[in-house]
């Protein structure tokens, strides 16, 4: 689905609550006839064209993301350079997502602009996603805590009144998913509302290696089951005034082997959100106020402890709960010159059987940001301050400068600080918890070189990241056997990394091939941080004859480590292979197969956790 840029702005910047409204005034930019997949908003939280970025950005669109027919939003990250994912079994169990080296909670994760509580990015549908944008490198000084080493953006499907979609997919591990899509409402008032359902009896994911204490292997299949609803669109009530809407509520329940004695075999989960986007256009100015809540329950089946203790103990509950007011204001000087500066608050807190000694904490944040254009130069500066409870505030800063020497080629070199704050569980998890942790920070350096042309894309980037305070789980007492163990800020890291990304369109081919990189060394041991593959490189290639298309996907991963408070394992390199065709049965209807692992690779990505076998899924997707 094209759009103009005007058009973009109606249904990307409002859903990413970054930028104008659905009338934005044509001084702002001077461009009006770029396609949505040259344009980027979530890198300075404004729009940009793709080129323009002084960051390493990746934008997968729908079109992209039905030729690639990724089964999960991970599968598809797994072919972005600089990104390395580990998951515990199937795409419902507990995965990380690793950018540039830094830890797996460096990431920011926005779905429509809110922020995922619960970051297992498997639980959105892929088939119901529009748009994926993926900066790496730095964004705490536009987006706050989190953003060390990178922010994704995920976009869901936004289709027109009357239009729709609706699809079945029949995979591997008795999989079975149902999805939908459908678009309401008329010209001033545009809403989507969808929904999706999938159930698998999975495989048995874990493969104990006698480690103490040991791991728990039941021999039995762990499946899971989830389901989603969400509702989002805009009403304009003026050609200055709309409001967005944007809600989703999803759930399901995970079987995992876990050592029945001391925890639970299964795990549910609940949580929404809902969000409310005030835009105002006026003539010089333009003006946003967001609302938000959202909240994560988790829970176990946590039964037989009270065997072990003589008392009982219920499962154990943890629902989290996040309100945010956030309030934005663009305004543009001079010439291919803007202002950004926005305010942020919000609340966190728990609720849990289990007894904390805090259960919620406030924040607030001020930033502000420019980008300015001078000929062939190109400057960003942006800076905020981040003061939550308890923490020390945390200034973040970026800056870059770009240089375009053509319309094809463009060098950039850019500096900024990040910051992760310690969550809750960190500071006050009873008896466990830390309430002198101070926020895991980061300084980084990079230079990236973009070069582009109507069939022919290069980005390489060069970086080096220093992370400080970096909080670890030790013993209270080294010297005492058994001692407790809590969080603290004990480590250091360094990470220097270099990643190439290439496209190329050839004859009726599409090509991606990515390069990565990343060495990543924890200071405080000497020793490389676990599950970092020093190499990775990922290509994938499509075909499209007519109706029909080819896929074929090659994924390596280096040698890696992973390890535990009690010992280290070897993560063998391996390399997966995928295929999979499409056929087009007629303008609104098309089929799917697609066959992974082609090789039927054993490899692990997490220490006693098995990988998928090969397997196959079969898709029927019908647009209306």
């Amino acid at each position: 689905m094209k759009k103009t840029l005007i058009a973009l702005s109606i249904h990307s910047l409002l859903y990413s609550s970054l930028s104008f409204a659905g009338h934005t005034s044509s001084q702002f930019f001077n461009k009006t006839t770029k396609n949505d997949e040259t344009i980027v908003v979530t890198a300075n939280r404004s729009m940009q064209d793709k080129f323009d970025t002084l960051a390493a950005v990746d934008i997968f669109t729908r079109e992209e993301i039905e030729k690639i027919q990724p089964l999960s939003i991970s599968d598809l990250l797994n072919r972005v350079a600089g990104i390395s994912i580990s998951t515990q079994g199937t795409t419902a169990q507990t995965s990380s997502d690793f950018v540039r080296g830094t830890n797996s909670a460096h990431i920011l994760v926005l779905v429509n602009g809110v922020r995922l509580g619960i970051k297992n990015l498997a639980d959105i549908p892929v088939q119901l996603v529009e748009r994926v944008e993926v900066i790496r490198g730095p964004r705490s000084a536009l987006w706050g805590t989190d953003a060390v080493g990178g922010v994704i953006q995920i976009f869901t499907r936004s289709l027109n009144a009357g239009e729709g979609q609706a699809g079945i997919k029949v995979a591997s591990n008795s999989l079975y998913q149902g999805y939908g899509a459908l678009g309401f409402g008329n010209d001033d008032h545009s809403y989507t509302l969808s929904a999706s359902a999938e159930i698998s009896k999975g495989f048995d994911v874990t493969a104990p290696s006698g480690s103490i204490p040991p791991a728990v292997d039941k021999n039995d299949d762990d499946g899971y089951d989830r389901q989603s609803v969400s509702l989002s669109g805009t009403s304009q009530f003026s050609k200055q005034y709309t409001v967005e809407i944007s809600t989703q509520y999803a759930q399901g329940t995970t079987e995992i082997d876990a050592n029945t004695q001391y925890t639970g075999d299964e795990i549910s989960y609940k949580n929404y959100h809902l969000s409310l986007r005030n835009h105002l256009q006026l003539e010089q100015v333009y003006l946003q106020l967001g609302l938000s809540t959202s909240q994560d329950s988790t829970a176990d089946n946590y039964s037989d402890y009270n065997n072990q203790n003589g008392f009982p103990n219920p499962n154990s509950l943890f629902t989290t709960t996040r309100e945010q007011v956030s309030a934005l204001a663009q305004l543009p000087f001079a010439e291919a010159s803007q202002l950004t500066a926005g305010y942020e608050w919000y609340n966190e807190s728990i609720d849990s059987n289990n007894i904390y000694d805090k259960t919620e904490r406030d924040a607030k944040a001020f930033f502000i940001s420019t980008t300015r254009n001078i000929e062939r130069l190109k400057l960003e500066a942006s800076v905020r301050y981040d003061k939550i409870a308890d923490i020390d505030g945390e200034t973040s800063y970026q800056l870059a400068v770009g240089y375009q020497v053509s319309d094809q080629l463009l060098f950039s070199l850019s500096h900024g600080t990040a910051f992760k704050a310690p969550s809750l569980n960190d500071l006050y998890y009873p008896l466990q918890g830390n309430p002198d942790l101070t926020s895991e920070t980061s300084d980084s350096l990079e230079f990236l070189t973009r070069y582009q042309t109507e069939l022919f894309s290069a980005e390489i980037s060069v970086y080096q990241t220093t992370i400080d305070n970096l909080i670890e789980w030790a013993p209270l007492d080294s010297s005492v056997p058994y001692s407790p163990w809590r969080p603290e800020n004990i480590a250091k890291a360094e990470i220097f990394g270099a990643e190439a990304t290439i496209t190329a369109d050839i004859a009726d081919t599409s090509n991606r091939l990515t390069l990565s990189h990343i060495d990543a060394e924890d200071k405080s041991t000497g020793k490389q941080l676990a599950r970092r593959p020093h190499f990775s490189a990922n290509y994938n290639f499509i075909y499209t004859l007519g109706q029909l298309g080819f896929t074929f996907d090659v994924n390596y991963q280096g040698s890696s480590f992973d390890n535990s408070a009690i010992q280290e394992s070897q993560l063998k390199a391996y390399t997966v292979l995928d295929i999979g065709v499409n056929y087009r049965i007629n303008s609104q209807m098309s089929l799917w197969a697609k066959i992974t692992n082609l090789t039927d690779k054993n490899y692990q990505t997490v220490s006693e956790y098995l990988s998928a076998e090969r397997g196959y899924s079969f898709s029927l997707d019908y647009k209306f």
